[in-house]
Parts: structure tokens; C-alpha cells; sequence
């Protein structure tokens, strides 16, 4: 009965997949149209035209191979969405695993999980990272279950685990191996107490822990291309750590979103004061060792930014995956898990609502776009209203890339020339990264058609040479005119009712 009580939790943890076509995940489009390049790419003369390949040993490259194997009996689109509900249910069944271990199989507080699987990291669309730590807490909670093995057999088993988390991504290896790291030192610690021998027993346990988590990454480190090169460090400021620390639950609606939050913050706070729950040893002791690395991580540095970023929402699922139960049933109690089920139901509800009344919005960019000639170029403006949460309500950031999936076009803002990227732009076309323009005087050369998103915030130049050709809510498209003879006009959809 317990086995179905959680399937059919991460059923209800799905839910949101299989309600709309389009996923409104930020950088979802952008990989989408990655996967297309790397499947349509060898017949393709539009596609050789603008990108090209490089195949190497990169961070992220466990989302190709997972696409890869599931497009050969389903579309990219849908494969694309499977691999999104395969992360979700690693999130749920490695925090699982890891509760039901450290509790001797007693808890059952893992099933507040899904409050937690849609926040700012998921929704930004970094799907190898959150992939990455979903597999990293199954990963994790196999290992609680045999890490007093003999060390041969740690190494037979956990090293191609450890080598597999970096291939989805580097953050999720470190957290990983943070994770191991504390428990190895929990355990020598709790095998002994504090005693002469003490330093000795950590050191072993460490050496230990290292023998099958160093040669993974030292290969790794060795092969790949993405550990020499990237782009200069940047530090937070406390604004981002605390923005990072919010990102557990925010993402577009801080009102709704901020509120689940605290209360769910309130709700642990009190079940710790009053012990109806408690956090373990091995729990108390990865938090301090993923905490620290929080602190101590910049937000930009190599090929990556949004680093610390990331991170505490992947430390809120060891975090709670932690927690065990003290044997203590009161009315308290129980107030305290109908509040959590209540939390949980309205997370997953309200991204079901967010997400439906967005799906119209997205559908029809995609549409317009899709009627474009095949290997179009495409210019790309966009609006911003200086609010973050509502720019989210869609975020329409990588719309363009659908340009890309559906018309081996061009657009300037593919994931591509990154170290840890296989796409590059060819020669004439390669450029260095920046930030969608507001505005727009004159167009790129060799323009085809110009996207404007949120066209109401964008200022163009009204004697550019545009033809609209498409218009809906939040976007306008325009052919530009090769005689000259149009005008954009006054207003950017001047000509678009």
C-alpha cells in the first residue's frame, strides 16, 4: 500500500507535464532546438550553413545521450518531455531512498518533496543540472545502503555512478561527493567517538570515499575541453545568495510562491522545536558541507554561471531527505502533515494553472514561427517591463530557438561557441553572446524575418523595412521588405491587426 501511496504521489507530481504541448521551461526551447541540429544536421544544407558540431567530453552531455536513445521511438518533442518527467520522478525517488535509509525505513516525510521539484532552477530549464541531482540523490541513497562495502566493490560500483553525474553536470558531482564526504565522516567519527584515533579513522574514511570519487573526476578533468576555458569569476553579492536561497520555491509569482516558502520554513522550524522530527547525524553533517559550498561559490566562473545559484535548491532535497521522525503521534502532528499535504497540493495545482494559461501564448510564437521559410534568418528584440516575476509570466527569452526546431533557421541566441556546448556557429555567423536588445534602429544584415517579443516594450525604428506578417499576445513577426519600399511605422504593430 506504502509503494502506491507514492506512486501515485509522483503521479500527481507529473501532472503538470501532461497538460500543455509546449513546456514554458526558460531554456527549454533553446535544447529542444539543439536536439533537432544534432538529428537533421548531416541533410541539412541550412542547418551547415549556420552550425556546426564538435562532439567532445562535456558537462551536459547526458541529455543528449538520453534524447538520443528515446528519439529512435518517439519525437523530439515528446522525448524532450520525457526526460523532464524522468527528472522529476529521480528527485522524488532519490529523496525516497535516501529518507527511507537514514530512517531505517520509519518515514515517510520524503512525500513532501514535491513542493520542492518545480523551483527556479527547474523552471530556468537547466535540465542536465536538475537531471544531474535527481540522480545524484539516487545515486546517494543506493550508497547509504552499501557504504560499508568492501572498497573494491565501492570502486566497481560507485565510480562509473560518479562519472555518470558528471556527464549531466559538474555541480551535481560536487554536491554528490560533498554528500559522501560528510557521511564518510560522520561514520568515522560515530565508530569511535572523539578519541587519540579520531583524526586517523577520518583520514582513512575520506581516503576511502576518494579512492572511487578522485579517478572519475581526474579523467574527466583530463579529457574534457570545458575545464580549460570560460569565462572570468564573478562573486554574489548578498542579494543573489538570498535571491538563490529564495529560488527553492521562486520562480514567476513571488507573492504565492514566496508564501509556500515560509510556511513550509515555519511548518519544519516547528516540527524540529517541538521533536517531531529530527535531523540526522549524516543529515546535520551534509548540510554544513553543502552550506559551505554555497557560501564559498562565486555566481559566474568558468563555463557556467548561475553557480550558487543552483545549489540550495538541490541542498533542500538532501536537506529534507534527512529528516526522520520521532515516534510521537499527536493531534500537533497530524495539524503539521495535513499543512504540508496542503502545501504540496497547491504547488503542484498552481504550476498546472500558471502553466495552462501560458500554454496559449507560446503556441502561438511557435505556430507563427513555423510558418517561416525553411532556412530563414532571424533577428531577435525583446521587452522587458523591469518586474523579473512578470518577464516570467511567460518568460519568452529562447522563443525564437522553435524558429530553429521547426525551420532549420538562425537565430542568435542558440547555446552555442560555450565550452561546455557541442554547437558552435559557423565562421560568418559566429558573434559574441549578449543580451536580447529593447530596441532596434537598423537590422542585422542578412535579416530575413524580425521577432518582437512583448512588442508594447520595444522601441523600433520606424523607417525600418518591415512587413508584418503574424501577431498575437506578447509577439509580433516581420518579413523584412528587400525593395525598401515598407515602413515598420510608428508603432511596432502598425499593420499587425
Amino acid at each position: 500500500m506504502s509503494f502506491l501511496i507514492d506512486a501515485g504521489i509522483a503521479a500527481f507530481c507529473i501532472l503538470p507535464f501532461l497538460l500543455t504541448s509546449h513546456l514554458p521551461l526558460v531554456d527549454l526551447p533553446n535544447h529542444l532546438a539543439r536536439q533537432y541540429i544534432i538529428r537533421d544536421m548531416a541533410q541539412s544544407q541550412y542547418l551547415q550553413k549556420f552550425y556546426y558540431l564538435r562532439f567532445e567530453l562535456l558537462p551536459n552531455l547526458e541529455f543528449e545521450g538520453v534524447i538520443f536513445s528515446l528519439r529512435t521511438f518517439m519525437s523530439i518533442d515528446m522525448a524532450v518531455r520525457v526526460f523532464c518527467i524522468l527528472t522529476v520522478v529521480l528527485l522524488f525517488s532519490g529523496a525516497r531512498l535516501i529518507n527511507l535509509n537514514l530512517s531505517d525505513g520509519q518515514s515517510r516525510l520524503y512525500r513532501i518533496m514535491p513542493l520542492l521539484c518545480y523551483g527556479g532552477p527547474f523552471q530556468f530549464g537547466f535540465l542536465s543540472y536538475c537531471f544531474g541531482i535527481g540522480l545524484a540523490l539516487l545515486i546517494f541513497g543506493v550508497y547509504l545502503r552499501f557504504r560499508r562495502a568492501a572498497l573494491p566493490w565501492l570502486v566497481l560500483g560507485f565510480a562509473p555512478a560518479a562519472f555518470l553525474l558528471l556527464l549531466c553536470h559538474m555541480a551535481a558531482f560536487g554536491l554528490f561527493a560533498a554528500a559522501v564526504g560528510a557521511v564518510a565522516l560522520t561514520d568515522a567519527i560515530d565508530s569511535g567517538g572523539w578519541t587519540a584515533a579520531t583524526a586517523r579513522r577520518i583520514l582513512n574514511a575520506q581516503s576511502r570515499a576518494a579512492c572511487w570519487l578522485v579517478p572519475p573526476f581526474a579523467l574527466f578533468l583530463l579529457l574534457s575541453p570545458a575545464f580549460g576555458a570560460g569565462q572570468g569569476i564573478r562573486f554574489s553579492t548578498l542579494r543573489d545568495k538570498v535571491e538563490s536561497v529564495a529560488s527553492i520555491t521562486l520562480f514567476s509569482a513571488p507573492s504565492l510562491e514566496l508564501a509556500l516558502l515560509v510556511v513550509a520554513a515555519s511548518g519544519l522550524g516547528i516540527a524540529l522545536l517541538t521533536r517531531r522530527v529530527r535531523l540526522s547525524r549524516e543529515g546535520l553533517a551534509i548540510l554544513v558541507v553543502q552550506g559551505g559550498l554555497w557560501l564559498a561559490l562565486p555566481r559566474t566562473a568558468m563555463t557556467g554561471g548561475y553557480i550558487d545559484y543552483r545549489l540550495p535548491w538541490a541542498i533542500s532535497f538532501f536537506l529534507l531527505a534527512s529528516l526522520v521522525p520521532v515516534p510521537r503521534h499527536d493531534r500537533l502532528g497530524l495539524t503539521l502533515g495535513v499543512l504540508f499535504g496542503g502545501l504540496v497540493t497547491l504547488r503542484i495545482v498552481s504550476i498546472c494553472i500558471f502553466w495552462l494559461s501560458w500554454e496559449p501564448i507560446i503556441a502561438a510564437i511557435d505556430q507563427a514561427l513555423t510558418a517561416l521559410p525553411l532556412g530563414s534568418q532571424l533577428a531577435v528584440v525583446r521587452g522587458r517591463s523591469g518586474s523579473t516575476s512578470l518577464d516570467r509570466q511567460p518568460a519568452l527569452d529562447h522563443m525564437a530557438a522553435y524558429a530553429v526546431a521547426r525551420r532549420e533557421a538562425y537565430e542568435p541566441e542558440m547555446f552555442a561557441d560555450f565550452a561546455a556546448q557541442l554547437l558552435h556557429l559557423q565562421p560568418n555567423y559566429a558573434h559574441p553572446w549578449s543580451i536580447t536588445p529593447e530596441s532596434l534602429d537598423r537590422l542585422p544584415s542578412n535579416t530575413d524575418y524580425l521577432l518582437v517579443l512583448r512588442p508594447t516594450l520595444v522601441r523600433l525604428a520606424p523607417d525600418l523595412p518591415l512587413v508584418c506578417v503574424a501577431a498575437g499576445q506578447d509577439f509580433a513577426l516581420f518579413r523584412a521588405d528587400p525593395s525598401g519600399q515598407a515602413r515598420v511605422g510608428t508603432a511596432p504593430l502598425s499593420g499587425c491587426h
